[in-house]
């Protein structure tokens, strides 16, 4: 149910329900709409792998056309597996993304499996983002390179902060951030074609095509991938949504379509003024276009454009993760302290709980172990995603689903192959991951099992 000033509970968010009444005591605020899904989406996924991608891609791929081929290939993956999404995400309006939607289908050992995952992936990459946003002050304040965990640290106290004041603060702060990102890439799009235009070079015309091998191809789709992840942002914030059923695709496709257009056209950009063979050489291909314009200020004009595109990744995850902690909570996979929400309507433990253990990894910098197995395991979740869509098809054919994915059945059996394919060619690079992510899912069973069991022991809190 909703209140007068914008509140909705669980029950209400189930069944789409809009009443007045009192404001009971933990719940969310409804206020987002389509501007926020598309804020968040684009934050989600523009960030450090838009920055550092391209070189590892073009020297694993060594032909423009085909570098370009893979970004297009991203954005259709993504829009096909945004097709089921969508659907899941308007029927079960509920916070916490894929969990909510994985447990209503296979339960709560498969629900705790992809909650889990989908919380330490953004854990892990918030602690990642506040590094690199660390190491990019650097080049504008040298001191800061002598501290950088002291930096990435405030940066998360920061951003957890803000956002645990409440959801307006937080919606802001992605508003801003998004908005000034996208600017910086295009205006770098533009600057890429006065370099262009002034070297008299276009690199995108045919060329003797070098060879390129399977492996490499697989190593440089995996970093596409990654690129586009953060695509399902909106999903996470369905429940806080005025309109969910019209504003959640609508933000999912234009977020989707937004950031190709941009990733699209930063790669034309940079291979028309590089080559493949020179955005190869450059760790930092951005710097190196960026120089030829503004000379030794292109650094700092690249380390400005850096900073606003992880902060605002960073920013977007810091308000995702805490929802996952309170879906489980709400379903009795963690303590009931998890599903609190203050007046501003942010769940401020789960905040607190993420914030201490991003802030753990940052300084023990372990969060690269546990990124070789979030990428495998998330592919995964994406397998799980698509079959508990079919399982709610057949299981709750009656259920009110305001976006229908389109063709279906087959559509989404090619996301579904799609995916599965995926995460078996990452599976084969990395086996040992896979084998550690086996045994983490494995771990789950008997958690769930109590977890349940401790649930059903201990009564339900009254409702102010």
């Amino acid at each position: 149910m909703v209140d007068q000033a914008g509140r909705i509970g669980p029950a209400a968010a189930a069944s789409g329900e809009v009443v007045a009444r009192s404001v009971p005591k933990g719940e969310l605020l409804r206020i987002l709409g389509v501007p926020f899904g598309i804020a968040t989406a684009v934050g989600g996924m523009i960030g450090v792998g838009i920055l550092r991608a391209p070189s590892v891609i073009a020297a694993d791929v060594p032909d423009a056309r085909i570098i370009i081929l893979l970004w297009v290939l991203g954005a259709i993956y993504v829009a096909v597996q945004a097709n089921v999404m969508a659907e899941l995400a308007t029927a079960i309006p509920r916070a916490g993304g894929p969990y909510v939607f994985v447990r209503r289908a296979l339960g709560d050992v498969g629900g705790l499996a992809v909650g889990w995952t989908d919380w330490m992936s953004f854990t892990c990459a918030i602690a990642a983002l506040s590094v690199a946003f660390a190491e990019f002050l650097g080049i504008l304040w040298p001191a800061a390179a002598h501290m950088t965990p002291v930096t990435a640290v405030a940066v998360q106290v920061a951003i957890f902060g803000t956002n645990a004041i409440g959801l307006r603060q937080g919606t802001l702060v992605q508003h801003l951030t998004s908005l000034l990102k996208a600017l910086a890439l295009v205006a770098f799009c533009i600057a890429a074609a006065v370099v262009a235009a002034h070297m008299s070079r276009v690199a995108i015309a045919p060329q003797p095509a070098p060879h390129i091998g399977w492996i490499g191809l697989v190593a440089a789709f995996q970093l596409i991938a990654g690129a586009y992840s953060g695509w399902n942002q909106p999903t996470y914030f369905s429940e806080e949504n005025r309109e969910p059923g019209r504003s959640v695709p609508r933000a999912i496709a234009v977020g989707i379509v937004l950031t190709a257009a941009l990733y699209i056209s930063v790669n034309v950009a940079l291979l028309t003024a590089l080559g493949a063979k020179g955005v190869a050489q450059s760790a930092l291909p951005f710097t190196s276009v960026l120089t030829q314009i503004g000379g030794a200020t292109a650094g700092g004009v690249f380390a400005v454009c850096a900073l606003i595109s992880v902060a605002s990744c960073a920013n977007a995850g810091v308000m995702a993760a805490p929802r996952i902690l309170l879906a489980l909570s709400r379903d009795g996979l963690l303590p009931r302290t998890f599903r609190a929400v203050n007046t501003g309507g942010s769940p401020h433990y789960a905040f607190a709980l993420t914030a201490l253990v991003s802030i753990a990894l940052t300084m023990t910098g372990s969060f690269s172990l546990v990124f070789g197995l979030i990428g495998t395991l998330n592919a995964a979740t994406y397998v799980l995603v698509i079959v508990s869509y079919y399982v709610l098809r057949r299981r709750e054919a009656a259920l009110h689903r305001p976006f229908r994915a389109i063709a279906h059945p087959w559509l989404p059996a090619i996301a579904l192959l799609s995916s599965f394919v995926l995460f078996v060619l990452f599976l084969n690079a990395n086996w040992l991951g896979g084998l550690y992510a086996a045994i983490m899912w494995a771990l789950c069973v008997p958690f769930a099992l109590l977890a349940r069991r401790v649930a059903r022991r201990t009564p339900a809190p009254p409702i102010d």
